[in-house]
């Protein structure tokens, strides 16, 4: 293939890949930061390849950290107790004992 063919083929595939690249991000967003932090957050860049990279990089960490609304007392309560029936039910003035015994 020429080499004019060629480029006018890879431009082409790298418009289609940029195009899809920006129609699967949903959002875009914009921060001020101070010195100090735009400085640690290039460095970090040059080390994982780009700004963008890191703050999503730290995002889904942080959401990663979360603990686990399972580990809650009262949510697993809510989800796994089913509701019961005639006396001796769970109450809100019982509420306390019904959880921690």
């Amino acid at each position: 293939m020429e080499p004019r063919r060629l480029l006018v083929r890879l431009a082409s595939a790298h418009r289609v890949a940029s195009a899809m690249l920006y129609y699967s991000m949903q959002h875009r967003t914009q921060l001020y930061l101070d010195d100090s932090q735009y400085r640690w957050l290039k460095q970090q860049a040059g080390q994982r390849g780009s700004i963008a990279a890191v703050v999503r990089d730290l995002i889904e960490s942080a959401r990663s950290d979360r603990p686990s609304p399972a580990g809650d007392p009262l949510i697993r309560y809510l989800l796994e107790d089913p509701a019961a029936d005639g006396e001796g039910a769970s109450t809100v003035a019982t509420i306390d004992h019904d959880l921690y015994g």
